[in-house]
């Protein structure tokens, strides 16, 4: 993961070839988040930080998977509270920008809820079907 971030920091994606204009830093922050989350890093907590200063106030149109694999991560990670913070925002954020990547991850962030979250649960698999 290391050495790709550093490959990229020196491409730009606005105007290199095709499959490097593809990989946005939103893309890239899903990328980091879905890894670090996978193999509970250390990492993942100042790459979510960097994640959500670079979605800003508005939410980009990559938002909604930054902020699925966000919540997954999390999840994944063992902070559930933040976890469950990030699948409601996450969970606003797809209803407002639905796309088949968000109902893609509604149901691996529902499958790992607590259950507490039942509710969220059930709303996140019927968003996903």
């Amino acid at each position: 993961m290391e050495r790709a971030r550093f490959a990229y920091d020196f491409a730009d994606h606005t105007s290199e070839q095709a499959w490097v204009r593809f990989v946005t830093p939103y893309r890239m922050d899903s990328l980091a988040l879905s890894v670090y989350g996978q193999l509970g890093r250390p990492e993942l907590t100042a790459t979510a930080d960097t994640a959500v200063d670079r979605l800003g106030d508005e939410l980009p149109d990559g938002g909604v998977v930054v902020l699925g694999d966000l919540a997954s991560a999390l999840l994944r990670g063992g902070d559930v509270d933040q976890g469950v913070y990030v699948s409601r925002q996450f969970t606003a954020a797809a209803q407002a920008k639905p796309n088949t990547m968000g109902k893609e991850r509604a149901a691996s962030i529902a499958a790992s809820l607590p259950d507490s979250e039942q509710e969220l649960g059930r709303y996140l698999r019927q968003f996903a079907s």
